[in-house]
């Protein structure tokens, strides 16, 4: 997201505006707001964070300031546009771009390698490279950005039409207000990803109840479901969440094709240079490059089913290990050629299953 240059320079402008922020103008705005989302993706997209928590607030006062003093520079994407002013009143019904599917689940080595069987009867291949990622346990949702900027964010719902969240999902920093789509060539785009309260979160959330005499949250996925559809979206921030972006559904260039029409043109050259949307663990680094937080790290590409097997049955090993629930893995067919030629049935596609983990013992 940021090169080593850029995120140099933005050091050396934050140190500039904190040696005196009162001298901050409003001819310096703009990179005032690049400074913020720089430390913002820091924070909660890297877990990396270069700023203090008290530095950043003076900076993101002086924003406001400005802000209020000249209302004609506010922008939508600006870092305080995120708090919603005002309760919200009805969650309205919304269509999504491409149907939310369900994904068919494993709980053994045998069902992945009858899943293996299936995906090679299909693409007639014998060997088929996987992608495997965390089985995130929060809350789904749908995220359409337009001209790059954040249009849209909506519940799963049930699969064809969710609620829209748009002002509960603004509180939740991981989640970029712009991204940089248009060098790509495209003007509008769906992403798919699930809210999470982290397990330190949690436990902070819940002991803030405790000493307020209120009951506790039973799990950090019930507490992450149940903050979208919140009336304030104050609260919503307070619950520190996170989220994590794991799948393009649907992308258009700027005559409006979908993404199936633009494969095989000669403008797409460059996407299909970096195959960053011609694979699923490609389009988890393009994701990552335009700022949102992506199972990049957390994810592994493999050939062939045994590989799978392994790989899954380690990291079980290591669940609890992790800041966050997980209840499972993702297997996906990493070329997205061979998942259109698998297609999906009304239930699930056939290129991706859930590897469910044991239940943990009481």
């Amino acid at each position: 997201m940021y090169p080593e240059k850029q995120t140099k320079d933005l050091q050396q402008q934050t140190k500039t505006f904190l040696q005196d922020i009162a001298l901050i103008s409003a001819r310096e705005i703009n990179v005032l707001r690049d400074v913020l989302r720089f430390h913002e993706h820091r924070y909660y997209v890297m877990n990396d964070p270069l700023l203090a928590d008290y530095e950043y607030d003076q900076l993101f006062k002086q924003l406001e300031k400005l802000e209020k003093e000249n209302p004609a520079l506010v922008t939508p994407d600006s870092p305080t546009q995120r708090v919603g002013s005002s309760l919200n009143q009805n969650f309205t019904t919304v269509q999504h771009l491409v149907p939310m599917l369900s994904l068919d689940n494993s709980y053994n080595a045998e069902d992945l390698i009858d899943f293996d069987r299936k995906a090679k009867e299909l693409t007639g291949l014998d060997v088929i490279e996987y992608c495997i990622e965390p089985k995130f346990d929060g809350a789904s949702i749908s995220l359409i950005y337009e001209n790059d900027m954040l249009a849209r964010g909506a519940t799963r719902g049930d699969g064809v039409e969710g609620e829209d969240i748009t002002t509960n999902i603004k509180q939740i920093r991981s989640i970029p207000l712009s991204a940089p789509f248009s060098p790509l060539d495209v003007p509008q785009i769906e992403i798919r990803g699930e809210i999470l309260m982290s397990k330190s979160a949690f436990a902070k959330y819940n002991e803030g109840l405790a000493e307020q005499g209120l009951p506790p949250l039973a799990n950090p996925r019930n507490a992450a479901s149940g903050s979208l559809r919140m009336k304030d979206p104050k609260e919503v921030g307070r619950r520190n969440l996170e989220a994590f972006l794991y799948h393009v559904s649907y992308y258009s260039d700027d005559k409006g094709k979908p993404a199936a029409e633009r494969i095989e043109e000669p403008h797409d050259a460059d996407l299909q240079d970096e195959k960053l949307l011609q694979t699923h663990a490609g389009s988890l680094k393009l994701l990552w490059d335009c700022g949102f937080r992506s199972p990049q790290k957390e994810k592994k590409v493999v050939k062939g089913i045994d590989e799978v097997i392994k790989h899954v049955s380690d990291f079980e090993a290591m669940r609890d290990d992790l800041p966050y629930e997980i209840d499972g893995m993702v297997v996906k067919v990493n070329d997205f050629a061979l998942q259109d030629q698998m297609g999906m049935t009304t239930h699930h596609p056939r290129w991706a299953i859930a590897y469910k983990f044991k239940a943990r013992q009481a």
